[in-house]
């Protein structure tokens, strides 16, 4: 059985996602790809805070949430201009039917606000859970 391949620009934003690859495939670029994506759905309508992306590593978490960051100036930047300053920008804003003045206050609110962003390791996503349900798990305080 072949795997899908997972088309950035066409992949549904509601449910869950898993993206398995091998090293060097991009699913850094895609997983920030995704992200900006989620953000920009009227219909959705989340914030940084609501988006949980979680992987393996401590070393490929700080990357990821760099990445992410990094995407989602350059689309606010695009948005701004009208420009696409890559592809991905590009193809985002042709593909956008919302309004671009919504879309800046969001990316700008989202940048702005990329530290309350939810990106874990399986490991710290899990004391995370605990953490902050300590009494309804059964966990000490």
């Amino acid at each position: 059985m072949s795997p899908d391949i997972l088309d950035v620009y066409s992949a549904p934003l509601a449910g869950h996602t898993l993206i398995e690859a091998s090293a060097g495939t991009g699913k850094t670029w895609t997983l920030s790809g995704l992200y900006a994506r989620l953000l920009l759905d009227a219909e959705l309508n989340l914030q940084v805070g609501e988006i949980l992306v979680v992987t393996f590593t401590t070393a490929a978490t700080g990357e990821l949430r760099d990445r992410i960051r990094k995407r989602l100036a350059d689309v606010l930047e695009s948005f701004r201009t009208g420009v696409g300053s890559d592809e991905f920008c590009e193809r985002l804003l042709a593909g956008f039917s919302g309004e671009r003045e919504w879309a800046v206050r969001k990316l700008t609110r989202a940048v702005a606000g990329f530290d309350d962003a939810s990106v874990f390791t399986i490991h710290g996503f899990c004391q995370r859970v605990l953490a902050d349900a300590a009494f309804e798990s059964g966990a000490d305080f």
